[in-house]
């Protein structure tokens, strides 16, 4: 199934269609190659600069940042975990938002131990300086290949067994 997809890479705001099939969206990113983008459209992030393309291929270890929209996945798959506030230097990008962890792992494990493509939830994206505004997604997937630093904002320590909204793990 063909669906919208609107992705950040190091220089450019990629935007088209892409092929899907049923499941979370991080499930198939973490497991293909390249992705084809079709009716394509690249806004260069420096000076606005658009480009429309019949069809793109992109490897993905090229994007940095992934919006997530509509796609859940198996409500049976998902685990508990603690939320833990963040913000993440991923190429001109600064990534602030909540990465999700079991209540028994250490802090930033989510970092080293999942695929490529990590889940953070209630994220704010800041394109290169302060003077771009921040653009807010629900959740997005983040390259971990391509995070140069990161910190975070409200250590929640080990085991911890603190109630969380039901589904509030991200895909």
């Amino acid at each position: 199934m063909r669906e919208p997809l609107v992705a950040w890479a190091g220089d450019c705001l990629v935007r088209g269609s892409v092929d899907l099939e049923e499941g979370r969206l991080s499930d198939q990113l973490n497991e293909r190659g390249p992705m084809t983008f079709f009716e394509a459209t690249l806004e260069a992030l420096e000076d606005g600069h658009r480009v429309a393309v019949d069809e793109l291929e992109v490897e993905r270890g090229e994007l940095h940042v992934i919006q997530v929209t509509g796609r859940r996945g198996d409500p049976a798959r998902r685990l508990r975990t603690v939320e833990e506030r963040v913000a993440l230097s991923v190429g001109p990008f600064t990534v602030t938002g909540n990465l999700h962890r079991p209540p028994s792992s250490p802090p930033l494990a989510a970092l080293s131990r999942w695929a490529r493509f990590v889940p953070v939830t209630d994220a704010m994206i800041q394109v290169g300086d302060v003077r771009s505004e921040p653009v807010h997604q629900a959740v997005v997937l983040v390259n971990r290949e391509r995070i140069a630093a990161s910190r975070q904002l409200a250590p929640v320590p080990m085991g911890i067994d603190a109630p969380q909204e039901p589904g509030a793990a991200a895909s």
